[in-house]
């Protein structure tokens, strides 16, 4: 029973390219809260696709000088990311 718990606990979650780019976004950004509104992923070929992100810092007081609105987009060639861009904030 014990060898079937352990197990379960290293099976990684299968999540889809548009989480997986909202993720991204939450990691290249770890010291804003920020709550996840969209996400969506389309094919651009048959081996790219392009994943976008939009969310919301719940950290910031209102009339902040900092961008509340953020977005990224995510690009996968198959299903390795190899580019990153804010599309939205930080720094826009």
């Amino acid at each position: 029973m014990l060898c079937s718990v352990a197990a379960a606990c290293v099976v990684p979650r299968d999540i889809g390219l548009a989480e997986r780019c909202a993720d991204i976004m939450r990691r290249a950004y770890p010291s804003a809260a920020i709550d996840i509104t969209k996400s969506d992923a389309a094919a651009t070929s048959l081996t790219t696709i392009i994943a976008k992100a939009e969310g919301v810092r719940t950290d910031l007081p209102p009339g902040a000088p900092l961008p509340q609105n953020l977005a990224v987009e995510c690009r996968f060639d198959e299903n390795i990311l190899t580019g990153f861009r804010w599309t939205v904030g930080p720094t826009h």
